[in-house]
């Protein structure tokens, strides 16, 4: 091993060891645990660097062959946890703390108890659920949060289940000439595979069963997936509580209003309006907002106002227009559209907040020129690994509605292309917050309130 390499495993393992100093301080508090990441940066970012820097170290020093053939069949880890969540084997884990054994697993799911089993031998071995003895086997602090109940778990389903069956087809939708440089949703490696006349959003509208459980579970996942990547990070980051007093923020596309209820319940001096589909709304005012957040409906903080921002601009004269998970979802094309519609929507004072991912690239660049912070070297500046959602995301955008996560670059181009001036990133956890304007430089967080 030449000395380059050498001098890398001691830079990993001394940013392993200093990272780990941090997590183990900040998680030795009995009232804090991983999850809390949002509320605390240092911690957080201790974290992505133990992740990127393990990764980084194994690749480093295990065989080449090793590595790429386990990246090869690593496909049959979501494959086994597809079978785990279909057949809620965390939930009748519950029920048996000390281990229940394939028998019991089986008279209970109907699955083959060897064949499952196998199944659960292997997600043991990647540290999903635990074999405490022979064919018998407990849930673990992973496998705990898989439980039915758990928006997690409904997550799981929809990558294990849609999106997996659909990567399948990527290649063959990439390498088709007639595909290949299609934005459209309807030429979507998902629209092939599971021969729907139209998009994902489509073939969630329709009736079957399977559409029916998988539309039903779709809503739910997205809260598992927030939670999982920190978006509340946006809650705590962004200087909310710099608005004036009865400012009004428009959560345009918002579903049932997750961040907006978040920002309800923290900064009260802010009057909120959440549109979506009069579907989603429905379920938004007459259930979730009554429940969680009640307070925000009696105080009249909260207005639900039906759009379709397609056809129509969201309510004019608000000051933030939040658009969080929306433009991932289209074509630069409709992107524009949608950025259009809201421009249309604003006062001189509006800013517009666009909350998704930013994609960095995997290359370092001088740090007076990185839209980003970097990773300390020698990890990879974009902390490979422990930021590897984003690109993960990207690709379950582009298999499922011919879509994607976009750089910085883009999302001032897009701006722009919509009669918007870009004014800052702000970076909020693994996701970013891009502000613009109509025709101000200065940041809504920085200016006199």
């Amino acid at each position: 091993m030449d000395s380059q390499p050498t001098g890398q495993l001691k830079a990993l393992l001394a940013l392993i060891a200093d990272a780990a100093n941090v997590a183990q301080q900040r998680l030795s508090d009995p009232n804090s645990t991983a999850e809390d990441g949002h509320n605390d940066p240092e911690l957080r970012a201790s974290i992505y660097t133990i992740e990127a820097a393990c990764a980084q170290l194994v690749c480093q020093v295990a065989r080449p062959s090793d590595t790429l053939v386990n990246k090869f069949m690593s496909f049959y880890e979501p494959a086994c946890l597809q079978v785990a969540l279909s057949n809620k084997i965390p939930d009748i884990l519950a029920e048996y703390p000390s281990g229940a054994h394939i028998l019991e697993l089986q008279r209970q799911t109907g699955v083959d108890q060897n064949k499952l089993g196998r199944v659960l031998r292997l997600l043991a071995t990647k540290h999903v659920f635990r074999e405490i003895s022979a064919d018998t086997f407990a849930n673990n602090h992973l496998s705990r949060h898989l439980l039915s109940q758990n928006p997690l778990s409904s997550f799981g389903l929809h990558i294990t289940d849609e999106a997996f069956k659909a990567a399948s087809a990527l290649s063959d939708n990439l390498n088709d000439p007639a595909l290949t440089s299609s934005a459209s949703p309807r030429d979507s490696a998902f629209s092939k595979f599971f021969n729907v006349n139209g998009a994902l959003f489509d073939y969630y509208a329709g009736s079957s069963p399977e559409q029916t459980k998988r539309r039903d579970r779709f809503g739910p996942s997205m809260m598992g997936w927030g939670a999982a990547i920190e978006a509340d990070a946006v809650v705590h980051d962004f200087p909310w509580h710099k608005l004036r007093k009865g400012s009004v923020v428009c959560d345009v596309g918002g579903g049932v209003g997750n961040i907006s209820m978040q920002l309800a319940k923290r900064h009260p001096a802010i009057r909120l309006v959440l549109q979506d589909l009069p579907g989603q709304l429905e379920a938004a005012e007459r259930k979730i907002w009554p429940e969680r957040c009640p307070e925000a409906i009696a105080e009249n903080r909260i207005s639900f106002v039906a759009l379709n921002f397609f056809k129509e601009s969201p309510k004019q004269g608000c000051d933030i227009y939040f658009l969080k998970n929306i433009l991932h979802d289209w074509s630069d094309e409709d992107c524009i559209k949608i950025l259009s519609s809201v421009r249309t929507a604003m006062y001189p004072r509006s800013r517009v907040l666009i909350h998704e991912f930013i994609v960095q690239p995997a290359y370092r660049v001088p740090d007076i020129e990185a839209e980003y912070s970097q990773a300390p070297e020698p990890l990879l500046p974009n902390y490979g690994d422990g930021r590897l959602r984003q690109y993960t995301m990207d690709i379950n955008m582009m298999t499922l509605l011919n879509s994607g996560e976009r750089t910085l670059d883009v999302f001032i181009r897009l701006g722009k292309l919509a009669g918007l001036k870009f004014v800052k990133l702000w970076e909020t956890g693994e996701m970013g917050l891009v502000e613009f304007s109509l025709d101000s430089e200065i940041s809504l967080a920085s200016e006199t309130t």
